[in-house]
């Protein structure tokens, strides 16, 4: 009987080390991508290389005389984890609507 509880030990230990190898690698390599987006060189010091926010302003008039206002900010830049992760989900659900209008 203890041979078979000795056999459990090591095949437990050796799921358990090929588990934590596996999510170590893909934590690695997800900091390895984040770091190194191989974009170029970027001059921090000149503000003119990074354009500011890009809004949409939106008013719409309900029935009642009340203005709505939306505004709608894009910014440029954006993490790095986030434009993979939105990569990684475009792979597994497509967007096959037809593009916006604005």
């Amino acid at each position: 009987m203890s041979g078979r509880k000795l056999r459990l030990a090591v095949w437990n230990a050796r799921a358990a080390l090929l588990y934590s190898l596996g999510g170590w690698t893909i934590l690695g390599g997800m900091l390895h991508y984040t770091k190194n987006r191989g974009d170029g060189f970027e001059d921090k010091s000149e503000p003119q290389t990074k354009p500011g926010p890009r809004q949409e302003i939106y008013r719409t008039e309900t029935a009642f005389g009340f203005t709505v206002t939306t505004i709608v900010t894009h910014r440029e830049d954006e993490p790095p984890i986030t434009r993979l992760l939105r990569r990684v989900k475009s792979y597994f659900f497509p967007d096959d609507s037809p593009p916006s209008k604005n």
